[in-house]
């Protein structure tokens, strides 16, 4: 399902204005001040590094040639939770310093500014593990040097699912809702109002619960974006039947009700920067969208194999999984690997491996079921091309599939286009959240 035009052009707005207003006010001079203030040392020069997804990033020096500072401004406009993103990641980069061996940035420190929510590390050095003129060779290198940063992120082990905290006394623990690329992307580029998404305290003590809330959560989306939603009335129904079976298909599944592991959205292979003259992992970053997950995200085969992400896929989900398979194989030899190292060396268990799993994810259609869930964009071409039919027999009609639907649910969809249809007439979106809100967040 495509995103709210309306919302997203209002936020293009709201970003345009901020970057400006930014530029306007020395930022170069802020972010020495920032880095300074927070390493004890003569900040000599400071200039913009680069613009992420979600950051204004600005590279500081020093006068003694120590290690540069990374000052990176939150971007308004870009994330609703912009406060809580800081948040997550800076607890998220503790536990992993003090928990595993992946080496990410220390942070020096995170605060507010008139600009927003900001977050000072050490520059990372390296370039990407991984590009798309690697050889062969080197990308079963790269893929068991990613393999290894996905054994380790998944070795920590929780009984709720949930975001991190750190408590006073250094204790971590998850008491807060998950924070989420796709909360992300619902809270701004869909317009979703505040109760779309979990409750901020809302924790899972079962992965069941946490699948049904995201099936929730897809049905919610659809019934709230106003802009988009649909193309005409079979589309409609076709949508809402989609999200009315996905429900049922995740109560079937039996999921691992435990021990829940860490998993981050955005973990990539650009995310992942290497030490050209020692060819070794220098740096893993941005871990924004990390939080404790259903086991089941980790066991599944990972997204990024072929250095795309889900929305640059071809429309055509077979064309991709054609292409996906063979680099699917030759990333499960390289896991199968770095377990055999990792095991040698006793930093692995045995029921810590990940392979037996992750081999067993593109035949059951878990793959598919984890990916529809964690993306909203994608939802119904994921549904309609691999799921339905694994859970439901073969596809021949959408009326076929209403015996499938409850009385509660039949009623609905004879009334959904219609209310569907009135909020496209409207163009317009119910602001949710006002400019000193998204200031806060």
């Amino acid at each position: 399902m495509q995103f709210d035009h309306v919302a997203e052009d209002r936020l293009d707005i709201v970003f345009a204005q901020w970057v400006k207003q930014l530029l306007s006010k020395s930022p170069e001079h802020l972010a020495m001040k920032l880095a300074a203030s927070h390493v004890g040392r003569r900040a000599k020069q400071a200039c913009q590094w680069k613009t992420g997804a979600f950051n204004v990033c600005y590279r500081v020096q020093f006068h003694d040639d120590t290690p540069e500072v990374i000052v990176r401004f939150s971007s308004l406009g870009r994330s609703i939770f912009r406060a809580g993103k800081v948040a997550n990641e800076v607890v998220v980069l503790r536990y992993l310093r003090k928990y595993t061996s992946i080496p990410v940035p220390e942070v020096y420190g995170s605060g507010k500014t008139w600009t927003g929510p900001i977050l000072k590390d050490p520059k990372a050095e390296g370039r990407p593990i991984l590009n798309s003129n690697i050889s062969q060779r080197g990308l079963r290198r790269a893929y068991q040097e990613m393999a290894q940063l996905l054994l380790e992120l998944s070795k920590p082990e929780f009984t709720r699912i949930g975001a991190l905290v750190e408590r006073p006394g250094g204790e971590f623990t998850v008491s807060r809702r998950p924070f989420t690329f796709n909360m992300n992307e619902l809270s701004t580029s869909a317009n979703a109002p505040p109760y779309v998404l979990p409750g901020p305290n809302a924790v899972f003590d079962s992965a069941t619960d946490y699948f049904k809330s995201l099936a929730t959560q897809h049905m919610l989306h659809f019934l709230t974006q106003r802009n988009d939603a649909i193309t005409n009335e079979a589309d409609c129904r076709k949508k809402f039947v989609a999200r009315c079976l996905f429900s049922k298909v995740v109560e079937r599944i039996r999921f691992h009700e435990g021990p829940f592991r860490l998993y981050c959205d955005d973990f990539r292979p650009s995310n992942v920067l290497v030490d050209i003259e020692n060819i070794r992992i220098s740096a893993a970053i941005d871990w924004e969208f990390t939080y404790v997950a259903p086991a089941e995200f980790s066991y599944v085969a990972p997204w990024w194999l072929l250095l795309q992400s889900p929305e640059d896929w071809e429309s055509d989900l077979t064309e991709f999984l054609a292409r996906y398979k063979p680099r699917f194989h030759l990333f499960l030899d390289a896991l199968r690997a770095a377990e055999c190292d990792m095991m040698s060396n006793n930093s692995l268990q045995e029921s810590q491996r990940l392979s037996p799993h992750m081999e067993k994810s593109l035949d059951n259609n878990l793959f598919w079921v984890c990916l529809a869930a964690r993306y909203s964009s994608m939802f119904d071409e994921i549904y309609w091309t691999f799921i339905d039919e694994a859970y439901y027999g073969k596809f021949t009609s959408l009326e076929e599939r209403l015996q499938h639907l409850s009385q509660e649910e039949h009623t609905k969809l004879d009334s959904i286009y219609h209310v569907k249809v009135k909020q496209a007439e409207d163009g317009e979106i119910d602001p949710h959240y006002s400019l000193d809100d998204t200031m806060e967040l």
